[in-house]
């Protein structure tokens, strides 16, 4: 009786927490979300690695718009061509999120060293569990567009011969928090980036929030 109490406590507690994104910002990520992975470019691995995009203007530009959720202006931009400098600001805005996309209590399941006898679906099994239980409605459709955009571009990206797909490493810092991967040993790395293919497969098959 005591630990549901102390579930249902903590789901109020939950519940008075101030949301991820705003349901407008959300909408100004779909739009570009929905842009980007329509784009063939996505394979030529561009994507949330904008060192030396000349256009940083541009950049704060719809950065701002994603923060103030002015969905419209993006699409306005979007429209104009500026798909590079779209990903490099959705890169941004998840960095300076108010809360971890996943949250540190879900990241500790992946990162847990005792994991070494588990296999990766079951792992990101448990997790879309967590995410399904206890993220908000909002948080998890932000969640689920961004495994979209790494799924089509995923998809799009041939693998390299030694490295394979570098795209869910690189994406790693918006996942989970990178100062502690970089403080574990280097297979949890590896299976951080396998969690993240498998995460995404599952939800690619039916499986998701």
């Amino acid at each position: 009786m005591g630990k549901i109490l102390s579930r249902v406590n903590l789901r109020c507690m939950r519940c008075t927490e101030k949301e991820i994104i705003s349901e407008n910002s959300l909408e100004a990520v779909r739009e570009i979300v929905t842009s980007l992975r329509n784009v063939r470019d996505l394979g030529n691995g561009w994507l949330f690695r904008g060192e030396g995009i000349p256009h940083q203007g541009v950049v704060s530009e719809i950065l701002t718009s994603i923060e103030n959720g002015s969905y419209r202006a993006i699409r306005n931009m979007l429209d104009a061509g500026w798909r590079l400098e779209a990903s490099q600001a959705l890169y941004t805005y998840l960095t300076r999120l108010n809360q971890p996309l996943i949250p540190y209590t879900i990241q500790s399941l992946v990162l847990d060293n005792n994991n070494n006898n588990i296999t990766p679906e079951v792992v990101a099994s448990d997790v879309l569990g967590l995410i399904r239980e206890d993220l908000s409605m909002r948080h998890r459709s932000l969640i689920g567009l961004i495994l979209h955009l790494l799924d089509c571009s995923i998809k799009l990206s041939p693998a390299d011969e030694l490295r394979g797909h570098t795209l869910p490493v690189s994406m790693l810092p918006i996942f989970f928090n990178i100062e502690v991967i970089f403080l574990q040993k280097q297979h949890i790395v590896l299976l951080n980036c396998t969690f993240v293919f498998r995460i995404i497969t599952l939800c690619m098959n039916g499986e998701g929030f």
